[in-house]
């Protein structure tokens, strides 16, 4: 009978022991699919999501977050649903749908779809991250800033930054040197903000090492590890343990800066209308300021960061598309040469505004060149949009890039050519097929202000010098998808007087 008792426990053990180990991994599997079951029911295709990865090695299978949609929308449509790590979206591709997402419906999907909110950072303030009323109280006192007559005061520091850009220009040009543009342009579109915006005339093209700019690179980067926590059951609580790796000392620095900034404008030293003036200023029938201090700190790292990198990637990916198209870069340069000749009254900011060409030539950089390669939006409540029903809470994906990118709207989507924005190839396309700064209410705020600095920045190079492949022009350029595109390599031209 002893004999058999100790035959029989260490059975009973084994099978206790499966048994549990079973369960755990049910569990584990369970945690790992069950955020996925809410796409099960509302028949949109869609790439098969793995436990805790998602679709991720889908999308870095088919070559990264911006490109990938462009060839799930062939396979299933331009509505499909996806999941990053374990966080499942419906990527919308259709230009109608968009319009009710964006417009139509917009009360609807007013708030971004972020999936943290830390409710200690300064960030939370900002109008990226503001929802619902404190949004729309941020965005409406901001708007007066970007007028056209405030943007008109703002073109004298633009010049003279853009002056001495030329400077640097002339010490480059002829000598066969290649130049890393990007760099240069970075630098310039960052003076311009600090001036225009904050009063601060940095110097920052004649600092070679600037502290600025390579923090705000690293900003714009997204971390790798930052795709490891959505697939972690416990996401939300892993990203508030570990929030010191994300809100690092980069984006400390320009907190810090935006902070020294307000409080020498508290002190009335100070007396310049930009745009910290515009937000001090900002007050309410009773008196009150509209915009407290953490507000006005969030909204001036916005704009420093977003202001400064989405004008220089425009402006290098600008000079990298009529260096690699010299034909449509003469044809250009014709335009801004009799533009000067036969309007002699205007200013450059005149001109360079009333100049159709340069607008083809900007909006196709911007098709193949997005500032922003995604965005999303939260759906508040659940609806029915043309057929698709979205359920309330679900992230609704809007692929810039993909839909610049788009063969049906666009043929031969990878060519370069800006006759796409002019006669019957505009007037045919759907207007929400080409949404590089957004669209509705909570477009790019600051969108008027980057086409001026880009258009008059280009009308000055180009009257003078053109833009040249070098060997070390890097066809195709690599684009890594961060916050936004960022060359791999960065951009390397000559550049010649023409």
């Amino acid at each position: 009978m002893q004999i058999l008792d100790s035959g029989i426990v260490p059975n009973v053990y084994f099978l206790a022991g499966t048994l549990i180990l079973l369960i755990v991994l049910a569990v584990i599997y369970w945690v790992g699919v069950s955020s996925f079951r809410v796409l099960k029911g509302l028949n949109i295709p869609g790439p098969t999501p793995l436990p805790y990865i998602g679709n991720l090695r889908d999308i870095q299978r088919l070559g990264g977050i911006h490109v990938a949609p462009v060839r799930l929308m062939q396979e299933y449509g331009k509505v499909f649903a996806w999941s990053v790590g374990r966080t499942p979206a419906i990527v919308v591709g259709d230009p109608e749908i968009l319009k009710h997402v964006m417009v139509k419906e917009f009360q609807n999907f007013r708030n971004r779809f972020l999936l943290f909110r830390d409710t200690r950072s300064e960030m939370l303030h900002g109008m990226f991250s503001a929802t619902d009323d404190k949004w729309k109280r941020i965005r409406s006192t901001l708007t007066p800033t970007f007028t056209s007559g405030k943007l008109r005061q703002m073109n004298p520091k633009i010049r003279e930054s853009c002056d001495t850009l030329m400077d640097k220009i002339g010490k480059v040009a002829d000598t066969g040197e290649s130049v890393d543009i990007l760099g240069m342009f970075c630098q310039m579109t960052l003076e311009v903000i600090l001036s225009t915006a904050f009063g601060i005339d940095s110097e920052v093209q004649k600092n070679p090492n600037n502290t600025f700019s390579d923090k705000a690179k690293e900003i714009f980067k997204s971390p790798t590890f930052l795709r490891m926590f959505l697939m972690l059951p416990f996401a939300s609580v892993f990203f508030k343990i570990f929030r010191f790796l994300i809100h690092n000392n980069n984006m400390k620095y320009f907190i810090d800066l935006s902070k020294e900034i307000l409080s020498k404008r508290h002190d009335k030293t100070f007396n310049r209308k930009d745009f910290v003036d515009l937000m001090l200023s900002a007050v309410n029938p009773d008196g009150s300021r509209k915009l407290s201090d953490p507000e006005i700190i969030a909204q001036s790292v916005t704009f420093l960061l977003a202001g400064h990198e989405t004008s220089s990637n425009a402006l290098s990916a600008t000079a990298y598309y009529l260096a690699l198209n010299p034909e449509v870069q003469e044809r250009l340069r014709l335009e801004i040469r009799m533009a000067a000749e036969t309007n002699s009254d205007k200013s450059p900011h005149e001109l360079a505004n009333d100049l159709e060409y340069l607008d083809c030539v900007v909006n196709e950089v911007l098709r193949l060149h997005p500032p922003v390669h995604t965005m999303n939006r939260e759906c508040a409540q659940a609806c029915v949009i043309n057929g698709i029903t979205i359920p309330a809470g679900m992230d609704v994906t809007i692929p810039f890039y993909s839909l610049h990118h788009d063969p049906d709207a666009w043929p031969e989507p990878d060519k370069f050519d800006p006759e796409r924005f002019r006669g019957p190839a505009k007037e045919s396309r759907h207007p929400f097929q080409f949404i590089p700064f957004g669209a509705g209410p909570r477009n790019c705020i600051g969108m008027r202000f980057a086409l001026n600095e880009v258009k008059l920045v280009l009308f000055q190079i180009l009257s003078k010098y053109k833009f040249v492949r070098s060997p070390d022009t890097q066809v195709p350029l690599v684009l890594i998808p961060g916050a936004t595109l960022i060359p791999r390599d960065g951009i390397y031209l000559r550049i010649e007087t023409a």
